[in-house]
Formats: C-alpha cells, sequence, structure tokens
C-alpha cells in the first residue's frame, strides 16, 4: 500500500474528511496510505462470508458486523486508522447511536481479504498491527488460494483449506462455516 507524496492528512479528524475519487484511505502512524478497489475475486469472497458472519450475529445478537468503508481508529499522536474488509464489534463494545467519527478501537475480528497486489510482507504487517492493538482474532483470505489464514494474539496461525470448518472461537461464538462455501464456485 503506498504512501501517499507529501500527505496533507495527519490525524484522524483529517482523514475522515479526505475525498479522493476511486480510492480509499487508511493512516498509519500520520501517514495516509492509499488504495485501489479490489477486484471482482476479492469482492466475491467477501461478500460471501460477510454474508455468512452477519446472519449469525443478528441470529445470536452478539453484536455488529461493518464492511470495509468502516475506519477503527487504532493510535492517536501520530494516528492510526485502518479499514478491515469485514470486521465485528461485540454488543458490549458498541458506541452510542450518536457516536460519529471512525469506531474508537480496534474490532473484535477483522478480515482482511488478499488483493493481487497485496505484498506477503504488507499482509503479515497489517495482521501484526490488528493484533499488537488489542483484535482478538484476525481471518486472512485468500481468494485465489482459496485458503483462510486463522491469527490468534498468542502468534497462532492456522491455514484452512476448502474441506475445513472455520468458526468463530470465543470471539464470534457459534459462527460455523466450510470455508469451500465462502468462495464463489467459478473463483
Amino acid at each position: 500500500m503506498p504512501t501517499m507524496p507529501n500527505p496533507t492528512v495527519t490525524t484522524a479528524d483529517q482523514l475522515l474528511t479526505l475525498r479522493e475519487a476511486g480510492f480509499r484511505h487508511e493512516l498509519v502512524q500520520g501517514q495516509v496510505r492509499r488504495m485501489s478497489p479490489a477486484g471482482w475475486r476479492h469482492g466475491a469472497g467477501g461478500s460471501y462470508l460477510h454474508e455468512f458472519l452477519t446472519r449469525a450475529v443478528r441470529e445470536q445478537g452478539l453484536g455488529m458486523t461493518f464492511l470495509a468503508e468502516t475506519g477503527f481508529l487504532l493510535a492517536r499522536n501520530p494516528d492510526t486508522v485502518l479499514a478491515p474488509d469485514i470486521s465485528f464489534v461485540r454488543t458490549d463494545r458498541l458506541p452510542t447511536a450518536a457516536a460519529e467519527g471512525f469506531f474508537p478501537g480496534p474490532p473484535d475480528l477483522a478480515v482482511e481479504v488478499i488483493s493481487p497486489g497485496d505484498g506477503r510482507t504488507e499482509i503479515a504487517q497489517k495482521v501484526r498491527r490488528w493484533l499488537d492493538h488489542g483484535t482478538r482474532l484476525v481471518w486472512v483470505v485468500d481468494p485465489v488460494a482459496r485458503t483462510l489464514a486463522v491469527h490468534e494474539p498468542s502468534g497462532i496461525v492456522r491455514l484452512l483449506g476448502t474441506e475445513d470448518t472455520l468458526t468463530g472461537g470465543d470471539v464470534v461464538r457459534g459462527f460455523t462455516v466450510c470455508v469451500r462455501e465462502i468462495f464463489p464456485s467459478d473463483s
């Protein structure tokens, strides 16, 4: 993810008002990171997983799921705001309906869907940022390999293939889906 030259945005409040057609943005230690729109395979993999996750969260009254446009304010001075492709926050951590701006703190679950331009180092850094700032579970979806890596704060990483079952563990209790089901049949 490239850092923008001469960034004019250095705080979360400034990032909230940044508009640049065709791009989404994150803020890492006060530096703006520009992100291009995702391809169809990326969007489809994320869409299917979001659908399954949202259904389980709603049925069990666990909290709320969010899409890629949602920023999470992880640090101040310098500010860091990240936006996972999918996220979940449990009910007791949700701000009041009147709250504005980025979500104050990390999600309980962050899901990153790998895009063709994402490097392994970049993905590993993003996973580490989520976990270092208190995210309890990170899933990394690879639509090309049709795998899903489950990252825990303890450092344990489990790689799941299409015949494996993904569960939410103690973060999204009761959530379960066969990994094969989160990928479009023609991907």
